[in-house]
């Protein structure tokens, strides 16, 4: 048993300088009321918001991955999601980005950032489901890149033969080998694991589940000695040492004297604190930004035989008492998590991101359970838990007037999927999803309990209950270099469930007057394919999605939409240069319920040029178009506008006195021209700046300008100005590290 005090981070934020400029409104830009979506019944807004982001490009261990970005639009902005996964994974996790003084933030918890890395994207939606991303072209495919620089250095993985015993004597010839795999970085190279029994090669054998594998011999093994070797190295090619094991096959069994429970099993610990202070200077600090953070954090693995089972948790408190007092009106950010795995089945508790598929259930994060059955080519997930937590109401006063603050309901949510996947060619799997916010569980600091609250501050909540069911298939063709997924879905949504009459109302997707085939042509519904050969990259997809679907597991579904989308990507000069062609047109108002339907197309390209030694760049060009179709013959005011954005980032790394040396640089241009209203065209553009330097005694110092302008044709120029600057520093102290941060 090890217990491994791994790093402790003391961070001070010492400077923090943002300045609006004239007629400023922060985060959120709007145009003129008289031309707002609000002010005009005809009037369909197809703005975009516009996102000003900065992009990450390295965290160093145990620094805090806080990811910003300032979100501007013409109308009400919805929502902020940032999707994030660990390199390597196949899933995104989904979490919104909070808005805290001017910018949209999320920090990443550092149980979540692999040893290789983060990739990430950022999704911002208005009010009219208007959808931007950052990067802008296909982001789930190629979405940022954040490499992860360790400063307590790499361990290889830790080996253990968990059966049969080394140096143990059997009887019995039908030995089934099993070995255990321990790696604190969790970056174990799955490709560099090689196993040779009595020197002959079974590698294509083995059966590899989390970090427990398995080699069932095709024969029982003859009497005599017999010789295990193994071989693995991380993704980092730490190589653990050639491992070497001996069991014996004999007739006749000796007496053993029978070893504790505790005696083959390997235990190991990581214990880690941080501390983050953040003081601002010339100005109050905001309520959302607590003057200090603590996040103390304990992990614990232990593996016997086929048995591996991880628990950890991870506390964010405050020293300040206030700032606990905010946190208990918001979504739980404490993390507690727990797994026990076997080679067919792993259960799971406590905060995890389970994904069914697109049009169900994908990256939320669940408090609860999550259960996995593994069998051959059938795997079956069941999900059981909350993805809201209950916030009781409570009452805020201000002098002498008090303010009622509504709480909000727990959100139940029970899902079931099973794949079942042949020789992974075809896969074909089922998934049901059920998610009801929970009005028997809510309290209330004023009055009790939800049904003791008086009717006129009941109206407050609402409450919803969803219920989708959905299929899917894969197919893999030529080798695996083409491969068409297909997903499907109804739903049935009751968007109020305290309400007498709005409860007995669901809204389905699925007509069962209608046949099988007419609800799946007319029905949810997106196929994607995707074509990888030596010349190019080929990706599609055709989606349809009604305005009445709705996936409570799925925040990210835009609805109301259907159409095509292609993106097409070659390299060239040995990987130096890539470029990209996208297209995409859409059309909503599926149902014909609106007084027009818009149909918009996209024309896209991207160019990057990356040769060692020598600056990069990229050059991106985007033109929309947007043009309404008139429902009723009367109708006027039809939308029609184009835009067009040109980008250019350049980058530069170099090295001087081993000192290395990083700048980037991001310009956006925005042209915005409604042909139907002439004063709500705008333009908007955009200009960062970001140097970073990384000194050999552990010194890295960041600096970044941004600077953003909204000029609208109709009103003044809004201008946003943000200067950052963050300094690092790792302090080795006996085999332990205390990192310093200014920022």
């Amino acid at each position: 048993m090890s217990f491994n005090i791994k790093n402790i981070n003391i961070i001070v934020l010492v400077f923090l300088y943002g300045f609006l400029g004239t007629n400023s409104l922060g985060a959120q830009t709007l145009v003129p009321k008289e031309f707002s979506a609000s002010s005009t019944s005809n009037f369909t807004d197809t703005v975009m918001p516009i996102i000003l982001h900065k992009q990450v490009t390295k965290t160093f261990e145990g620094q805090p991955l806080i990811i910003e970005a300032i979100v501007t639009d013409n109308d009400a902005l919805k929502d902020v999601t940032l999707f994030y996964r660990a390199k390597g994974e196949s899933n995104f996790r989904n979490e919104l980005m909070n808005l805290e003084v001017n910018d949209y933030r999320f920090e990443i918890p550092s149980e979540d950032i692999g040893v290789e890395g983060i990739e990430y994207y950022i999704e911002a939606v208005d009010s009219s489901d208007n959808r931007a991303y950052v990067p802008e072209i296909d982001p789930e495919d190629y979405p940022y890149q954040i490499s992860y620089v360790s400063l307590s250095g790499p361990s290889a993985p830790d080996v253990l033969l968990l059966n049969p015993e080394d140096g143990s004597e059997n009887t019995d010839g039908h030995q089934l080998i099993i070995v255990s795999l321990y790696d604190e970085e969790d970056d174990i190279d799955v490709a560099s694991i090689k196993m040779e029994v009595d020197g002959v090669d079974v590698t294509d054998g083995l059966e590899i589940n989390q970090d427990l594998i398995s080699y069932v011999p095709s024969t029982d093994f003859a009497l005599g000695s017999h010789s295990i070797k193994f071989f693995i190295s991380d993704l980092m090619k730490n190589e653990s040492p050639p491992m070497s094991w001996t069991f014996f096959i004999k007739e006749e069994a000796e007496l053993k004297v029978k070893k504790p429970f505790l005696a083959d099993a390997k235990i190991k610990g990581v214990i880690n604190y941080e501390s983050e202070f953040d003081a601002f200077s010339g100005k109050n600090q905001p309520e959302n930004r607590p003057s200090d953070t603590q996040k103390p954090s304990v992990k614990l693995t232990f593996n016997k035989k086929n048995l591996m089972a991880t628990v950890g948790i991870v506390l964010n408190k405050h020293f300040d008492p206030a700032a606990n007092e905010v946190d208990k009106n918001r979504q739980p950010l404490d993390r507690f998590r727990f797994s026990i795995a076997t080679p067919i089945i792993s259960f799971k508790g406590g905060d995890h991101n389970p994904s069914f598929s697109k049009l169900t259930l994908k990256g939320a994060r669940v408090r609860g359970t999550v259960t996995d059955l593994h069998y051959k080519g059938l795997s079956t997930q069941f999900v059981y838990g909350r993805t809201k937590q209950m916030i009781s109401g409570f009452a805020s006063f201000s002098g002498d007037s008090s303010v009622y603050n509504k709480g909000t309901f727990s959100r139940k949510i029970i899902g079931l999927s099973t794949q079942f996947n042949y020789h992974d060619i075809v896969e074909v799997g089922v998934n049901y999803l059920q998610v009801e916010d929970d009005t028997t569980t809510l309290e209330d600091e004023v009055y009790g309990n939800f049904s003791a609250i008086p009717d006129s501050l009941q109206n407050k909540y609402t409450a919803q209950s969803n219920t989708v069911a959905g299929v899917n298939s894969r197919v893999k063709l030529f080798g695996g270099k083409t491969e068409v997924v297909s997903y499907w879905a109804a739903s049935i949504m009751t968007e109020d469930i305290i309400d007498p009459v709005s409860r007995n109302q669901d809204v389905s997707t699925y007509n069962s007057d209608k046949g099988l085939l007419k609800n799946i042509s007319e029905g949810t519904y997106l196929v994607e394919f995707t074509n990888r050969n030596q010349y190019f990259d080929l990706k599609g997809s055709f989606k349809r999605i009604p305005r009445l679907f709705s996936s409570l597991g799925n925040s990210s579904i835009q609805t109301d939409i259907q159409g095509l989308k292609l993106d097409g990507r070659t390299k060239l000069s040995n990987n130096q240069i890539m470029l990209i062609l996208g297209y995409e047109n859409t059309h909503n108002n599926l149902d014909l319920l609106d007084i027009q339907t818009v149909r918009n197309a996209t024309y896209s390209g991207n160019m990057t040029m990356m040769k060692p030694g020598l600056p990069g760049l990229n050059l991106g060009y985007r033109f929309m178009t947007h043009k309404g179709e008139a429902v009723a013959e009367d109708t006027v005011n039809l939308s029609d506008d184009k835009s067009s954005t040109l980008t250019i980032a350049p980058t530069y790394n170099l090295r001087i006195r081993n000192v290395e040396v990083g700048l980037s640089g991001n310009l956006m241009f925005m042209n915005f021209q409604d042909d139907a209203n002439r004063e709500a065209s705008f333009k908007s553009n955009s200009y960062m700046l970001a140097i970073a330097q990384t000194y050999p005694n552990k010194l890295s110092v960041n600096l970044g300008f941004g600077l953003a302008q909204n000029i609208p044709v109709s009103d003044s120029k809004t201008t946003f100005t943000l200067v950052n600057g963050k300094i690092a520093y790792a302090l080795k102290i006996k085999n332990k590290i205390v990192k310093f941060y200014s920022g």
